[in-house]
């Protein structure tokens, strides 16, 4: 019965003990990724009948390619080249963020209100409605 007890009672400071014990390994440890950093717009797409229909992203020809800039400090930047010139546009705001809603207020008096579907440290893709219509854009960080 002694050597019964005793071993129960080694079981469970084994167990306890490995229990307890954790790797601190930081390959292994999940890394929230965040929405802030700059952003090459490279798929653009609508959502029809429930099916996603995504094509590349049309840069103009020749310029710098469309980037948007999210800041922590909750101010956007959308970035447009456009030809002939590759002139520069930029619509500034701010935005917000609540779990996966992401919501652009422009200066222009114009809000977006997106859904994150995917975030990952190199993916942003969001969809939103625009003019009663379904839309997805892809960007990846640059």
């Amino acid at each position: 019965m002694f050597k019964l007890k005793k071993l129960s009672v080694f079981a469970a400071v084994l167990f306890l003990g490995l229990s307890s014990c954790s790797k601190d390994n930081d390959d292994t440890q999940e890394v929230a990724a965040q929405v802030e950093g700059t952003w090459q717009f490279t798929k653009e797409g609508t959502i029809t009948n429930n099916q996603e229909v995504i094509n590349d992203y049309q840069h103009a020809t020749g310029c710098t390619k469309d980037y948007l800039e999210i800041f922590a400090a909750n101010v956007i930047k959308d970035h447009y080249f456009d030809n002939p010139n590759c002139q520069e546009t930029i619509d500034t705001g701010v935005w917000t963020r609540n779990n996966n809603a992401l919501t652009f207020v422009y200066q222009n008096g114009t809000t977006v209100n997106a859904e994150i579907m995917q975030l990952t440290n190199t993916t942003l893709k969001l969809k939103f409605v625009l003019s009663g219509n379904t839309n997805l854009v892809v960007l990846t960080k640059i």
